[in-house]
């Protein structure tokens, strides 16, 4: 499988001189449409992209998620993050109708493995596959213990990227040193689950995902901006 290469990510990551991908998964407003959109509205000039999980689908439904995408097109990468672990043939009609949606990545579980022979025909529909091989919080021992196998099988499927989180770093650091330079590390767990901004830079991530501290803030756009700021040293 020819990897993809993430360009949308890395060139609005490049044009606004951030590395934030906001997680739109809970608003102090509540996960409506107009809530979202001013908040993307709010930080169009601060995030590179926009995470949308499971609870802002089965809030919005896919059409008007899908209608958030196109409105804010140019502005955010958009992201999805679906929970996607079943049978492979499964998963890959799923990112079909991700990418038919309008996202330009999805996130994959790949403890299910078995991806090698689906993968291929999702390259070539240009949606960017991010493999997750640790999650942020404390208590997924099981996936840890497992991390080593998970990155070996992510290299081997030519991903987008991995997904490694911010709250431990010296698994960002492995997973740096021996994934290609071209897969992009992306770090959930910053903020409210306890790694600082720019750690997750520091510690060899390309981009960090950051959603509570900023969503349900009272002044989501100037929490962004310190954000960024804190970013901005570890920029490569």
């Amino acid at each position: 499988m020819t990897p993809v290469t993430a360009d949308k990510l890395v060139r609005l990551g490049e044009e606004k001189s951030t590395r934030l991908i906001v997680a739109v998964d809970e608003l102090s407003g509540g996960l409506t449409l107009e809530h979202t959109t001013k908040l993307l509205a709010h930080l169009k000039e601060l995030a590179a992209g926009v995470k949308v999980g499971l609870p802002l689908l089965l809030n919005l439904g896919l059409s008007q998620v899908s209608a958030l995408i196109e409105k804010f097109q140019g502005s955010f990468y958009f992201l999805a993050d679906f929970k996607l672990a079943d049978v492979p043939s499964i998963v890959r009609k799923e990112l079909e109708l991700i990418r038919k949606a309008g996202f330009d990545g999805a996130i994959v579980h790949l403890f299910p493995m078995g991806y090698e022979d689906e993968l291929p025909s999702i390259a070539s529909t240009g949606l960017d596959v991010y493999g997750l091989v640790a999650m942020s919080h404390p208590k997924s021992k099981l996936m840890d213990q497992h991390f080593e196998d998970l990155l070996g099988y992510s290299a081997e499927l030519n991903l987008s990227g991995v997904v490694v989180p911010a709250t431990k770093p010296a698994l960002i650091e492995r997973a740096r040193s021996y994934l290609p330079r071209k897969y992009l590390i992306l770090s959930p767990g910053v903020g409210v689950q306890g790694a600082e901004p720019g750690a997750a830079l520091r510690h060899g991530a390309d981009f960090e995902i950051v959603g509570r501290m900023v969503t349900t803030s009272p002044n989501p756009r100037e929490v962004a901006e310190s954000i960024v700021s804190a970013e901005r040293r570890w920029l490569r």
